[in-house]
């Protein structure tokens, strides 16, 4: 669904872009609105019907009256205030869920700026979460979307089922940041126009974190969730939806992709909405299909000269590369053993899976693996995170299967995706016999 909708939401905007760029008009406040009245439409229709969402422009606030910039679209719940004679808003951030900042064309200098521009609403974020209001907010809101993303990204578990565990400084700053994502409001700069390359794009934001380095320093939850120029993104792998794990500690926190950009824009604002309202797989369809990001940025947690702080590096991709690189691929479940297998059927029946169970230790040694190997195989298929001697399921809902060829597969189900799969192989399966 989320495939055949946004490449209709792609025709609207290609058949009425052009409206736009050769309108008579040289007065740029109204060249900003036509293009901003566009991208409104769009977003409209991209909502589901009977939430009593909105979409309109106005200023992000908290509860002390403190004000974004300008914000030429935003996705807003519940109630703003009105102001005077125009048609635009002062809305809580609490009841933002998405703030779109609208360029005709985006390169280098208009990057710059409307990176800038949409972190004055991150800033009042932070400050707002911080605060004792915020944090009731917080504590009404299940976290668990961010403690399952950590443990996908990690292979750790930061929640025991009762309290959080004791993390190091860098797990604990990353969790941090994944809350922060979750409760945020998914902040996305939409460029009509803008660069001619993938590469282009990717130098250019470099060079805008670069800046702000150099100027004020910023950190990975600064960073907008979606950024389109054009033809290309640029994403923020932070688990809803997209998920990359750490690299040797390193997370791989920000991609480009030539992926139709409204395709991209939905998987955020959907997401969201899934999260909120719990939609399941009506929103998605069959998504058997996969993004495959292009690394651009990485930070981990470090401590410099006594301050916490964000180290940061590029993963720099030239035009080879990125071409080498597929833009989508198949989805498929994990493949595993039986060890495996039999050790992940017993923790989807409730039961525990312990490095120190005489019972599970007798029978991987019968079959001539040890616990810590087996552990290892599990927790990369992202299904399972270590809790200090225990295994745990991180999924929502663990599906398993035995294949008419006799391999294991496990996948996250909830959707049913792992179901649509099976289900697309044995008809495959069949066509091919006839």
């Amino acid at each position: 669904m989320i495939r055949t909708f946004s490449d209709l939401l792609l025709g609207v905007i290609e058949h009425e872009l052009p409206k736009l760029d050769n309108a008579p008009v040289r007065h740029a406040p109204t060249i900003g609105d036509m293009y901003e009245g566009l991208s409104s439409e769009v977003l409209s229709r991209a909502l589901p019907d009977g939430l009593g969402l909105r979409v309109v422009s106005g200023f992000a606030c908290d509860d002390h009256g403190r004000l974004s910039g300008q914000l030429d679209c935003m996705i807003v719940r519940g109630y703003g205030e009105r102001l005077p004679y125009v048609e635009s808003y002062v809305w809580h951030v609490k009841d933002i869920i998405a703030v779109i900042e609208v360029k005709k064309n985006l390169h280098s200098a208009e990057l710059r700026d409307a990176v800038a521009h949409l972190e004055t609403v991150s800033a009042i974020e932070r400050s707002y979460y911080q605060s004792d209001m915020g944090q009731s907010e917080y504590e009404n809101r299940s976290v668990a979307p961010s403690v399952r993303t950590f443990a996908e990204m990690t292979g750790r578990v930061a929640w025991d089922g009762e309290r959080f565990t004791t993390l190091a400084y860098e797990d604990d700053a990353l969790l941090g940041a994944l809350f922060l994502e979750q409760l945020s409001s998914v902040r996305v700069i939409l460029g009509m126009h803008g660069f001619k390359s993938e590469r282009a794009f990717r130098a250019a934001m470099v060079n805008c974190l670069e800046t702000f380095i150099r100027e004020e320093g910023i950190g990975p939850t600064d960073f907008p969730q979606l950024i389109i120029s054009g033809s290309y993104s640029l994403a923020k792998a932070n688990g809803r939806p997209f998920m990359v794990p750490l690299v040797d500690g390193w997370w791989p926190f920000y991609f480009s992709t030539p992926e139709n950009p409204l395709r991209m824009l939905l998987e955020f604002i959907w997401t969201r909405l899934d999260e909120m309202y719990g939609f399941g797989s009506q929103l998605w369809g069959e998504d058997l299909e996969a993004e495959v990001g292009r690394a651009l940025l990485g930070v981990r947690p470090t401590r410099y000269e006594g301050k916490e702080a964000w180290e940061a590096r590029v993963f720099n991709l030239n035009d080879e590369d990125l071409t080498r690189i597929p833009t989508t691929e198949q989805w498929s479940p994990q493949f595993i053993n039986l060890e495996e297998f039999v050790l992940l059927e017993r923790l989807c029946r409730g039961k525990e899976v312990r490095s120190d169970d005489p019972e599970i230790l007798s029978y991987l040694t019968d079959r001539g693996v040890s616990f810590d190997e087996v552990a290892d195989r599990l927790v990369q298929t992202r299904l399972v995170a270590r809790s200090r001697e225990s295994l745990r399921l991180i999924t929502k809902q663990c599906g398993m299967a035995i294949l008419p060829t006799g391999d294991y597969v496990a996948a996250e189900n909830s959707s049913g995706r792992l179901t649509r799969w099976i289900d697309r192989r044995i008809n495959d399966s069949r066509q091919r016999s006839h």
